[in-house]
């Protein structure tokens, strides 16, 4: 009798623990309905704004509304530790595959170990640095440094202006060919024989967020990009991007700002015709162009496709 009780026992436990409903796991399947939210949060759902309605399905829905907006392009700087000297009429910058916030403090290096300059300002918000003045030919003379994000990410530009002091006002130098030159050339071996950086300035950090590109939609849908730089530098970068994009360019005009281009379209799985289009580069401002694709019949995707090739190589 004994036996008989203890092996009832050991059934009723295990078909206890062998119950799919009483597992902790599975404690939904016993679930039962509770409250209606309306009583729980004690407002009228009805007349709340729904910021993201979910349509019925007798709705037809419109063709857009699950689009979601492509994220932001970013490509990183190939070259790591590359200097490079720009010329662009009379302006010179020099080009570093380094972030702002760390060329900042090279910057300050370079000035202070040189026997010709001696560091005066140093404005990590301007991006500015301003050796002290010094003789030369009789007048007063001081060397402007500025920082800049470059159009690459993870790239800086430092730009170098010579000023003179004119009737108690410092002005740039109007007869600085030579000069600019002799000191861009110096700055540019100076730069590359320091070697790699490692650390960064925590308080030049706000010279990174600057971007000088950015894709942009228009009211039409249209792509285009959006560069703050001057329309001759703007023309110069959008000729190199379509250059090692590969685009065949078959005539320019830099006075309208327009690149003709010449590429292939498939109509169909056997046909393939020719598209004249063109790249502009508009001037918005004196440090802001745009770049857009204008073509007889307005295929946005394939605007946007081009936007895209160029953006990748200019970022």
């Amino acid at each position: 009798m004994k036996n008989f009780l203890t092996i009832l026992f050991f059934i009723f436990v295990t078909s206890c623990v062998s119950n799919p409903e009483k597992s902790k796991s599975n404690k939904y399947l016993s679930a039962k309905d509770n409250d209606s939210l309306e009583i729980m949060i004690e407002k009228d759902i009805y007349n709340s704004v729904d910021l993201y309605p979910i349509p019925l399905s007798s709705q037809e829905a419109p063709s857009n509304i699950y689009n979601l907006p492509a994220p932001n392009q970013f490509f990183s700087s190939d070259n790591k530790n590359e200097v490079r000297l720009h010329r662009l009429g009379e302006i010179r910058w020099i080009y570093l595959s380094i972030e702002p916030s760390k060329s900042w403090p090279m910057l300050q290096e370079y000035i202070v170990g040189n026997d010709k300059y001696n560091l005066e300002k140093a404005d990590p918000v301007s991006g500015e640095v301003t050796t002290k003045s010094f003789k030369r030919d009789g007048i007063d003379n001081k060397i402007l440094f500025r920082v800049e994000r470059g159009l690459q990410r993870e790239s800086s530009e430092i730009f170098i202006s010579h000023l003179v002091l004119k009737n108690n006002f410092w002005i740039k130098s109007a007869n600085e060919s030579d000069f600019i030159t002799e000191v861009s050339t110096e700055f540019l071996e100076g730069m590359s024989s320091m070697g790699a950086v490692s650390g960064t300035s925590l308080i030049a950090l706000n010279l990174n967020a600057k971007d000088k590109t950015e894709v942009f939609i228009d009211e039409n849908g249209l792509s285009k990009i959006r560069l703050m730089v001057s329309f001759p530098r703007a023309w110069t970068a959008t000729q190199r991007s379509l250059k090692i994009a590969k685009f065949n360019v078959i005539d320019f005009d830099r006075d309208s700002g327009s690149f003709f281009i010449d590429i292939k379209s498939s109509e169909g799985f056997f046909r393939t015709s020719r598209l004249n289009l063109k790249v502009l580069v508009k001037k918005i401002s004196e440090n802001e162009s745009i770049i857009s694709v204008a073509m007889e019949e307005m295929d946005l995707e394939l605007a946007k496709e081009i936007i895209s090739q160029i953006n990748q190589v200019l970022s």
